[in-house]
């Protein structure tokens, strides 16, 4: 055989693909490379434990209150961060999103986000008092603070640390959980909820809950020692209630005279006291001093200088039509002292237990809290998340798809786009049908295979604020005044 005749495996291009799988292959060789892997290696175990199976109770549709007979408590933890893409030549958001391993916000106006992304270019144009908060309002897994945890800190990250955002006055569920901030409470407070019990009168604050009391009790706020997040504040905001025969609460920080609030007045109305500290480590306390009732809805910590919070609003056993029993004026006005930038709306998975769905119903509650969310924030852009895959097991023992999921899925893509405003579908975010059970497979889905476990919730956190920080740079690359993210942020 001539050296021209060679054999086809010794050709040029059969060479390049080799070398080309040699190098894909290196990072294989240790576990430190595995960010650089291209696939999840079948040798890879997750770390992550499953989390256990929440049962969560119908709503308690009676007016009253619950009682809360013990002190409640939350922690902290760590985090990491991200890398970014920078480019100012048009760029296409979806192409953005798929590079960067997610799924493009759908906006069918072309302009749903635009709010939002003006207050991020002021933000990060560092100029004054430029905040950019997020609220996201959701179900349990908000509640746990899973993945508005990981946009917490991945917007601080690249944004700028704004403080920790809102907070409950106590734990009002056993899972209610904040991420990256110190928080308890004593014993003598007593709740109403959108998910019942209720209240009369439906102010039920920012976060859904109102608390309240003659009685003395306090409750504690403050920065973290530990990790890469929570470690500042410069201000607390104490959100609460004015009212006729309202009583009196103190608000307590060491190093400082105590100072007393009053929450009398002719009529109810939401007020907030702010007290300053030092940019840094600091802790607030609230005792209430009676004469009278005092009503609580929470504390938001936040620093002076410009960056981004994520406010976790999550409730346990929520759904989108609970927020009807909210008075709308009432929420205006909590919004309004709030100045949200973009409201996140995330709900389904509640909906789904009921094995069946009244679409013209549905349609109709998400419209009316998607019209009520925009009245009330003009100001802000309106996102519909979609709910998580959920899967069920069929009668030969086969894992899939709650069929009611998608069809959740498909009615709040529908509504957004009605209304709207902007569309990010979890759903196939994670993977479409069936992803769920390959979730559980991988240590990202909980037992319940309803929830994911925290490396799961991290996951979709990190697929979401990819989302939106791409749409944020092919909104840049069309708006000069915005500026790009530098690639030191992520």
């Amino acid at each position: 055989m001539s050296t021209d005749e060679r054999h086809p495996l010794l050709g040029k291009t059969s060479q390049a693909i080799a070398a080309m799988l040699v190098l894909l292959a290196i990072p294989y060789a240790h576990s430190s490379m595995r960010k650089l892997r291209v696939v999840r290696a079948p040798w890879d175990k997750s770390e992550a434990d499953a989390i256990a199976s929440a049962l969560v109770p119908p709503p308690v549709t009676s007016i009253g209150e619950a009682t809360i007979n013990k002190t409640t408590d939350n922690q902290a933890t760590v985090t990491n961060s991200l890398p970014t893409v920078e480019d100012r030549t048009p760029l296409d958001p979806a192409i953005l999103a798929k590079m960067q391993g997610s799924l493009a916000v759908e906006d069918a106006t072309g302009h749903a986000l635009d709010a939002f992304y003006m207050h991020l270019a002021k933000t990060l144009k560092r100029e004054p008092n430029a905040m950019t908060r997020v609220l996201h309002y959701g179900d349990s897994v908000i509640a746990a603070d899973y993945i508005s945890g990981t946009m917490r800190r991945r917007m601080q990250a690249k944004y700028g640390d704004g403080g920790h955002g809102f907070i409950a006055t106590v734990n009002p569920w056993e899972w209610y959980f904040h991420n990256d901030v110190e928080h308890k409470a004593s014993e003598g407070w007593s709740m109403s909820r959108i998910t019942g019990p209720l209240v009369g009168d439906g102010m039920y604050g920012l976060g859904g809950v109102s608390f309240h009391t003659a009685q003395s009790a306090t409750a504690t706020f403050g920065t973290v020692s530990h990790g890469d997040y929570g470690k500042a504040v410069s201000r607390f905001d104490v959100y609460y209630l004015e009212q006729p025969n309202g009583g009196s609460f103190q608000i307590e920080i060491k190093g400082q005279e105590p100072i007393k609030v009053s929450t009398r007045g002719d009529v109810k109305v939401s007020r907030k006291a702010s007290v300053s500290v030092p940019d840094g480590p600091a802790s607030m306390t609230l005792r209430t001093l009676g004469g009278g009732d005092v009503r609580m809805f929470g504390v938001v910590m936040e620093r002076e200088e410009p960056g981004a919070t994520y406010d976790s609003l999550g409730t346990l056993g929520g759904r989108a039509s609970l927020w009807k029993s909210m008075n709308a004026d009432h929420w205006k006005e909590q919004l309004a002292l709030r100045e949200p930038s973009l409201i996140v709306i995330q709900y389904g998975t509640n909906e789904s237990e009921d094995g069946g769905v009244n679409e013209p119903q549905y349609l109709e509650n998400m419209g009316k809290l998607i019209d009520t969310l925009k009245a009330a924030a003009p100001d802000a852009s309106v996102l519909v998340a979609a709910p998580l895959d959920r899967a069920e097991k069929d009668e030969d023992g086969n894992v899939r798809t709650a069929k009611i999921i998608m069809r959740l899925v498909d009615l709040q893509k529908k509504v957004a786009a009605e209304h709207g405003v902007a569309f990010w579908n979890t759903f196939e975010a994670m993977g479409g049908k069936g992803s769920m059970a390959k979730w559980v497979q991988k240590g990202l889905g909980g037992g319940d295979l309803t929830h994911p476990t925290p490396q799961g919730a991290q996951v979709i956190g990190d697929l979401f604020f990819k989302a939106l920080t791409t749409g944020y740079d092919a909104y840049a690359s069309t708006h000069p005044d915005a500026p790009v993210v530098d690639a030191g942020k992520d």
